[in-house]
């Protein structure tokens, strides 16, 4: 299925009012003339998403359907003249670096990587459906092992609690950029960093959050100024 033009201006509209916004709280405030704002990109679908596999650091390439979203995303930010993009930075695994390279072309930035932005790294499990994850393997369910399930790693890969240390110090260092920083990562690390700013513990942020395939959000370094922002219908 396409991208649809008419979700694309509606998430321009969404920008533009948004940008508008910003710029006057900042006035009354007597603050800077020059906004900081970090946006948080998913990657483009890939056929792993459509399956319900799990990811993790798997080197998986986006779908048509994918390659289809980032052009999009790009168009958007590149036909909005309230968003200049100063500069993107991605996860460095396949899916995030296509989705941004993709963006970076139509916006005119080069794309830098950070490991700190991947995914969680699912060791064994990666591959497995998600769909019957929890029913084999409960003690990684986070809504019945609880803080339990945060600490617990998979064999070869990482635990939640340490995706969280990792995200968060990679967010400390780039929404203190300034001008506009596009992140172009996962779902789970755009979970965690939406869920803190809203005042969520890591538990609830990665069971009760979600965001599309090439959604976007936005925040600073302490509030959630929009989240899931879908340029398609």
């Amino acid at each position: 299925m396409s991208v649809s033009s008419a979700g694309a201006l509606r998430l321009v509209c969404r920008l533009h009012g948004r940008r508008l916004l910003t710029q006057r709280n900042q006035l009354l405030a007597g603050g800077p003339d020059s906004t900081v704002s970090t946006l948080l990109i998913r990657h483009g679908e890939t056929r792993w998403n459509a399956a319900g596999r799990i990811q993790g650091w798997a080197p998986v390439p986006l779908s048509d359907r994918g390659h289809e979203q980032a052009a999009q995303v790009g168009a958007v930010l590149a036909a909005d003249d309230d968003v200049d993009v100063d500069r993107i930075v991605s996860s460095d695994l396949r899916r995030t670096h296509e989705t941004a390279t993709a963006i970076a072309e139509a916006v005119g930035v080069d794309v830098e990587t950070d490991p700190r932005l991947r995914e969680r790294d699912f060791g064994v499990f990666q591959g497995l459906s998600s769909a019957t994850f929890f029913e084999r393997h409960p003690a990684f369910d986070l809504l019945e092992a609880g803080a339990d399930a945060l600490s617990t790693a998979p064999e070869s890969g990482e635990s939640w609690t340490a995706v969280h240390e990792r995200v968060r110090a990679a967010a400390a260092d780039l929404t203190d950029r300034p001008g506009t920083t596009a992140i172009v990562t996962h779902v789970n690390p755009i979970r965690l960093l939406v869920g803190e700013r809203r005042g969520l513990d890591p538990i609830r942020s990665l069971t009760e959050l979600s965001f599309a395939n090439c959604s976007v959000s936005e925040i600073t370094a302490d509030e959630v100024v929009r989240e899931d922002d879908v340029p398609w219908a």
